[in-house]
């Protein structure tokens, strides 16, 4: 700035930026360096010598290893999971030349699987993180639509094999059809909403309610409540709202934990000191309470076992993620269900499904049961019915294990 008392202020000025400039020069380039009278360059900042195009085929025919841990998938199951997209219109066909579906879907299962940034992400490849971010949120609200057509119920009315042939199960269990549970999914959201998504935990996080069946698909999700929400508030929601809940099938009923009240449809384990089997001898079970919640919860975890498969395959449900608004977050909980049921039919014989029995990889141990809460309603004459049903096959199936 030019001093005003000065009358040689302005070219006085000029010389001081002139000096500073030169040293700065001196400083970047050393004090044998040309002076730069040309236009300024702009340098690309992505020069990796594989395009994004280029290194899904690279990845796709290289070791097989390399797409499934990339992915998930192996190259089979992407190419389909790519033509089911493109073909039933769930992804618009207006990308860039530069990035078709192919391309597409493989930057947004890497994003899932590995909980990337986009950043990292658009260097991987070699787009804007415009374009990635564009593309990506296609791909998801695509799998969201898919979701609408694979997260459905199958073989309501038969008998489930793992049932039918374990006599812990059969014929007390034989009515059931799928498992019931909420699971907490980490969130990202503003300050004024934090403590309502505070779970009991001090974290953010998204209170996720789903229903699967025996064979580890999930057949409803019901995503987005908040972290501090009670499962059985949840429920309540999913029943009550334009959610479309799949009621089972009449005569037949979910497991669900002691989070639930025990009414017509959904089954839960019996309270109290004389059903904790936490303390029985190995082997043996003193009574018939007992002996049905140990049963009931060896036939109830597969909700626990599918929700560890979710997580252990995504790695943005289990950690920090991304500063995406709520709508987008609640979306990648539904593309992941997706994608988990689609390998589920395609890949029965994936690691993941291979060995599921280490649970929830955010779980924090043993949790002691939420209070009751009367949020759900039957008629009194109904509920007693209901609960003399579960009395009489606990007694049954205690009178049974007794005898043999």
């Amino acid at each position: 700035m030019s001093d005003p008392s000065n009358g040689q202020g302005t070219s006085s000025s000029s010389d001081e930026d002139d000096l500073l400039f030169a040293a700065g020069a001196a400083l970047l380039f050393g004090s044998h360096a040309e002076p730069y009278g040309g236009p300024i360059q702009k340098l690309p900042c992505r020069t990796s010598a594989l395009s994004g195009r280029d290194w899904v085929e690279e990845v796709m025919s290289g070791h097989h290893t390399r797409i499934m841990d990339a992915t998930r998938l192996n190259v089979d199951s992407f190419m389909q999971l790519c033509s089911l997209l493109a073909e039933c219109g769930f992804v618009p066909q207006h990308h860039q030349k530069r990035v078709i579906i192919e391309e597409a879907l493989a930057m947004t299962l890497v994003m899932m699987s590995h909980n990337m940034r986009m950043h990292i992400i658009a260097d991987r490849f070699n787009h804007s993180t415009e374009t990635v971010h564009r593309n990506i949120h296609e791909v998801i609200r695509g799998l969201c639509t898919f979701a609408q057509f694979i997260i459905t119920p199958r073989n309501q009315d038969a008998i489930h094999p793992k049932i039918l042939s374990d006599t812990r199960f059969y014929p007390w269990f034989e009515d059931c059809v799928r498992a019931i549970d909420g699971t907490h999914i980490p969130a990202c959201v503003p300050r004024r909403q934090q403590v309502a998504y505070t779970n009991k935990h001090g974290v953010q996080s998204q209170n996720v309610l789903a229903v699967c069946n025996h064979d580890m698909r999930f057949i409803y999700v019901y995503a987005g409540w908040e972290g501090s929400a009670h499962d059985a508030r949840v429920l309540d929601g999913a029943l009550t709202g334009p959610n479309h809940f799949p009621v089972p099938p009449t005569g037949k009923y979910y497991l669900v934990d002691s989070a639930y009240r025990n009414l017509p449809d959904f089954l839960p384990p019996y309270r109290g000191r004389q059903a904790d089997v936490s303390g029985r001898k190995r082997g043996r079970f003193a009574t018939a309470k007992e002996l049905f919640n140990y049963r009931h919860s060896a036939l109830r975890n597969v909700i626990e076992r599918s929700f560890g498969v979710l997580k252990r395959r995504f790695a943005i449900l289990r950690g920090a993620v991304p500063n995406y608004m709520m709508t987008t977050q609640i979306n990648v909980v539904i593309a992941c269900c997706a994608v988990h049921n689609f390998i589920r039919d395609q890949q029965p014989n994936d690691m993941y499904f291979a060995n599921p029995d280490e649970g929830d990889p955010t779980s924090h141990g043993a949790i002691p049961p939420y209070p009751e809460i009367q949020s759900l309603h039957s008629p009194p004459e109904v509920v007693e019915q209901w609960t003399a049903m579960r009395d009489t096959m606990a007694t049954h199936m205690f009178n049974t294990y007794r005898n043999t």
